[in-house]
């Protein structure tokens, strides 16, 4: 039976895609008797200057069953000549990414095979190929894990990375700053220690805010606070948190953890970074987050009386009145002062001491006691209320 062309070649292809010598290579070896002869042919080509022909003889030969073991350790050491020339020669050429495509990573030395995966990913860079080059050095990493061009692999695609997430090109659903989220993800995943992934993870918090991805935003300023401790965007990244933080808030009511998450990080970067650059925003941020803090306690403290519940509208309501004068705003202080003489000053329940004027600030403790006996209040009121609809 005549195999079509089309089959012909799928054959080929099949025939040749467990063996290391290239698909198109015309050098094919079966019997071990035509080893010897090959090696010859491998050495001539060699010292002519074809490598590329001594490496594909090479590799055929390497394909062959039954030789003995000096025969392979000769084998051995020719393969790893040749293919330390064609990597030098490809390198100094500084051509087409393409040409590599006879050395397979897998088949070279480790030392190899880090030269030519970074000559490959530099000229791929340069090409306007970036994720092309990610490829080339994921593939790298995956066969020669922790390998002594980390740093070089780290930096290229940090520029790359950063470069394309700056970018304002694309085409239809996916843009440059796609392929650099990309790049950088693989960055601060692979490389993470590296020196300037403090980069990458600042870029990375960008293009997430871009995209009002808060969480996200976030999580990789944090990953480069913890990561990178000494780096200068380690002072930024504290401060972008709690602004970020800020920004995700949907309602105080609901998210007053948060707002009190985000409190504490601004005081605590305003006490360990005084005269920075950034303190101005910083304690606009503060200023923005007492205020919700009020905010939150005047509505919760006006929902208790509207349930009839005094106490724990006036423990709402004195908290807003504290954190409004440590705010600084006299028009928040007024309004706190407004709504607490609309309270009566009463005792929560029958035994326990009246909620004094003075009983909020000094004591964590006594705070903490008091908004568990108002939230209790709370829920009993929710219950009646439930109890009271017809």
């Amino acid at each position: 039976m005549t195999l079509r062309p089309a089959a012909l070649f799928l054959a080929c292809a099949l025939a040749a895609g467990c063996s290391s010598t290239p698909i198109w290579s015309s050098y094919r070896l079966s019997d071990p008797l035509e080893v010897p002869a090959a090696l010859e042919l491998a050495r001539a080509d060699l010292a002519a200057g074809r490598t590329q022909e001594a490496y594909e003889r090479v590799l055929a030969a390497r394909e062959v069953q039954g030789l003995s073991v000096e025969v392979r350790d000769e084998l051995e050491r020719l393969a790893e000549t040749c293919a330390a020339k064609r990597v030098e020669e490809l390198v100094a050429a500084g051509g087409d990414p393409d040409d590599f495509d006879d050395l397979d990573l897998k088949q070279l030395p480790r030392q190899l095979a880090v030269e030519q995966a970074l000559a490959i990913a530099r000229y791929q860079v340069a090409d306007d190929a970036p994720l092309k080059a990610l490829k080339v050095l994921e593939e790298l990493e995956t066969a020669f894990p922790r390998h002594h061009g980390r740093a070089e692999a780290c930096a290229l695609l940090i520029d790359a990375g950063i470069a394309l997430a700056r970018s304002d090109g694309g085409w239809w659903l996916w843009t440059d700053r796609d392929d650099g989220v990309q790049i950088l993800e693989f960055v601060v995943l692979n490389y993470p220690g590296e020196r300037r992934v403090d980069e990458a993870f600042y870029e990375l918090a960008g293009a997430y805010e871009a995209d009002e991805d808060w969480g996200l935003a976030i999580q990789r300023h944090e990953e480069l606070v913890v990561s990178h401790v000494d780096s200068p965007l380690a002072v930024v990244s504290q401060a972008r948190i709690p602004h970020l933080r800020l920004l995700w808030i949907e309602s105080p009511e609901y998210d007053r953890k948060d707002l009190l998450r985000a409190r504490k990080e601004l005081e605590n970067w305003l006490a360990a970074h005084p005269g920075q650059a950034l303190e101005g925003e910083v304690r606009l941020d503060l200023a923005d987050c007492l205020e919700r803090l009020v905010q939150s306690d005047f509505g919760i403290a006006r929902f208790y009386q509207k349930v009839d519940e005094p106490f724990g509208a006036r423990f709402h309501a004195l908290r807003a009145r504290d954190v409004a004068r440590e705010s600084g705003s006299a028009e928040l202080v007024a309004e706190a002062e407004r709504l607490l003489a609309q309270i009566p000053d009463v005792s929560t329940l029958p035994g326990e001491r009246r909620a004094r004027d003075d009983a909020f600030a000094p004591d964590e403790d006594e705070l903490r006691e008091a908004l568990e006996r108002a939230r209790e209040t709370e829920a009993r009121s929710e219950r009646a209320a439930e109890e009271r609809k017809p």
